[in-house]
């Protein structure tokens, strides 16, 4: 029996996962932009430069790790945090929050296992053009040639999915518009690791936490994995990229000492600069989680725009990404 055709757009963890769903129901094809798959996961030398954790109530993407035989990290928090102040640096210790764990080796590992059970090839650096309603089906045309499928899966993030790709007939207006209005999770955001010859922080009663108004990082986090010792932290805002890098290396040694004056090793993502995540509009930050969820089609249902954003619970997070995957699942197995 001949299985109907389904095209997903996006190789990060949402398309993906939607992929491992269905590859038993339908003939999967994957389509990818960049020229590697994980999307907004990316893994370097251990450390995500992407998203990083996740919590004890994410039932779901607990339990892909399970089943994949992944470990998990709980991310270190002992000892006291660090404020960096207009009057100086302060020490404080936090209240308890709710912990967070990682992903031993990093979130790649977990693509990089979905990978190794997919059936369904994966073209990468191959760029969604346009899409036509025809009546067998969607064709979708790209810069490396014309696809027919049945059905469409679109993970891209909302702002991208409606700037970047034609569809005939269009959109309509208020899909548009909704669309437009959707900040793309990690869209404004610049991640930066810092590598250090120990985790001198810990030996000196420090969780490696520290919060700045003064920046350039906004906040920092301990990043060691079992290989390196490291920090990273999140640019804030209103950071000048000029001589970021002299920057971070100032501010490390304002909060941390002498010890910080010589980092290993610095890897810097700006996401707003990535043009198959972020578009023009991301390029502000948030002032308070968005608001996501949204359950559209088009093309008579057979398009159907998925990925974290589309999540009604856990909007944004890995695990709303996975939520996604799983509200397509149930549409396309009826």
């Amino acid at each position: 029996m001949n299985k109907e055709k389904l095209l997903i757009i996006g190789a990060g963890i949402s398309g993906l996962y939607t992929a491992y769903l269905l590859q038993e129901h339908y003939d999967i094809r994957i389509v990818e932009a960049r020229e590697r798959v994980g999307g907004r996961i990316l893994t370097v030398q251990g450390h995500d430069l992407g998203p990083s954790w996740v919590w004890g109530h994410q039932k779901h993407i607990l339990g892909l790790i399970s089943s994949l035989g992944l470990e998990l990290v709980e991310q270190y928090t002992q000892g006291d945090s660090l404020y960096d102040s207009p009057e100086g640096v302060q020490r404080f210790n936090p209240p308890a929050s709710a912990p967070s764990e990682r992903i031993k080796g990093g979130l790649r590992e977990v693509v990089n296992a979905l990978e190794m059970r997919l059936k369904a090839p994966v073209l990468l650096e191959t760029v969604v053009l346009r899409m036509l309603q025809k009546e067998q089906g969607i064709v979708v045309e790209t810069d490396k040639g014309v696809f027919e499928a049945a059905y469409v899966v679109s993970t891209l993030p909302p702002r991208l999915a409606v700037q970047s790709i034609a569809y005939v007939p269009d959109l309509p207006e208020p899909v548009q518009t909704q669309f437009q209005n959707i900040p793309t999770w990690m869209g404004y955001a610049s991640k930066c690791v810092i590598e250090f010859d120990e985790a001198f922080w810990r030996k000196e009663g420090l969780s490696g936490f520290a919060f700045s108004h003064l920046g350039p990082l906004g906040e920092i986090h301990d990043a060691c994995t079992e290989e390196r010792a490291a920090l990273f932290g999140f640019l804030h805002s209103q950071a000048k990229r000029e001589n970021i890098e002299a920057e971070i290396k100032a501010q490390l040694l304002r909060l941390y000492g002498e010890k910080a004056a010589k980092p290993k090793n610095m890897y810097l993502l700006d996401w707003t600069k990535e043009k198959y995540t972020s578009t023009r509009l991301d390029a502000l930050p948030l002032r308070a989680h968005p608001h996501y969820g949204f359950d559209v089609t088009h093309f008579d249902g057979k398009l159907i725009f998925s990925g974290t954003e589309s999540a009604f619970q856990e909007g944004g997070y890995l695990e709303g990404a996975l939520e996604a995957a799983k509200r397509i699942e149930a549409e396309l197995l009826v």
